[in-house]
């Protein structure tokens, strides 16, 4: 609509909930997925930190006392090979938005150098992910797959590595690399723009207690056998493992932080290692943590 970018206010829209019958996996984004919207489920094991990634640069002459201005566009522009809008909101369909030069400018057209006024420039924060394929749905015998997810604006740091997360996004191939270089070879690095981010499992964030649920949990907080509680209430459903249970129990429940007198700093948090033969409900109990 006319007049909608008005301000360099643009309304950003979040696609959430599985994109077809159910969601897909790492795994089952093939070629025909490309320039697609999909929805992936899968454990985030890795997390780089964020970035400031420039959007628009400002910059001043001093020969000239002029300044010049520079849009920047890569292969993980989510806007990349949509038609260009005027500064009333409205499409051009002559102009498509494409790929800009990756050089970061430093003299004009004449060659007077030109600094940089970073203060007026552009950034968005800029994250990447690994997502990989989760354990119970990989085929029997083979690796879990992944997929890298890119993640701008206020997308950045909400997953932490191993949340297990739905994401929508379009799976889109990069026929640039990092450095800018084309690809010579035909094979093309893939990437999911994410869109929405779900975090799966329980949230305790939104949790309400009435006063009976205090009180509950005061009265029990003051029995001696709480420990065996907890253990007991543990991953109900699998039988057994009462050390373990407890074990993780105190893991979630951590301990307690000390600074000594002499500057030393405990930490509070407990690691444990859980040993034991295959389908013995390892990664059940750990899922349950």
């Amino acid at each position: 609509r006319a007049g909608y970018d008005k301000e360099n206010s643009k309304l950003k829209v979040a696609l959430n909930g599985p994109i077809g019958a159910t969601a897909s996996s790492p795994r089952g984004l093939t070629s025909s997925s490309l320039r697609h919207l999909v929805c992936v489920e899968g454990v985030a094991t890795k997390v780089s930190s964020i970035k400031p990634k420039v959007v628009k640069s400002i910059h001043f002459v001093p020969a000239t006392k002029q300044h010049h201005s520079r849009e920047y566009v890569d292969a993980t522009d989510p806007q990349l090979g949509l038609q260009a809008i005027d500064a009333a909101g409205r499409e051009l369909p002559d102009r498509i938005i494409n790929i800009t030069p990756s050089v970061y400018p430093t003299k004009d057209n004449d060659g007077n150098f030109m600094e940089t006024e970073f203060g007026l420039s552009t950034f968005k924060d800029h994250q990447t992910i690994t997502l990989q394929e989760m354990p119970e749905k990989a085929p029997m015998g083979q690796l879990p797959r992944s997929v890298d997810l890119v993640l701008d604006h206020d997308l950045v740091d909400r997953i932490k590595p191993g949340d297990r997360v739905r994401i929508v996004g379009v799976y889109r191939a990069l026929a640039t690399s990092s450095n800018g270089q084309a690809s010579t070879s035909g094979v093309f690095k893939t990437v999911v723009l994410v869109n929405d981010i779900q975090t799966l499992g329980r949230d305790i964030s939104h949790m309400n207690f009435s006063s009976n649920d205090i009180s509950v949990i005061r009265s029990l907080a003051e029995r001696k056998d709480i420990l065996n509680i907890l253990g007991r209430s543990f991953a109900p459903s699998i039988h057994g493992h009462s050390y373990i249970k407890k074990a993780l129990v105190l893991q979630q429940l951590s301990g307690v932080e000390k600074n000594l007198n002499n500057g030393t700093h405990l930490r509070g948090d407990i690691n444990i290692l859980m040993v034991g033969d295959p389908s013995t409900a390892k990664s059940q109990l750990l899922r349950s943590s």
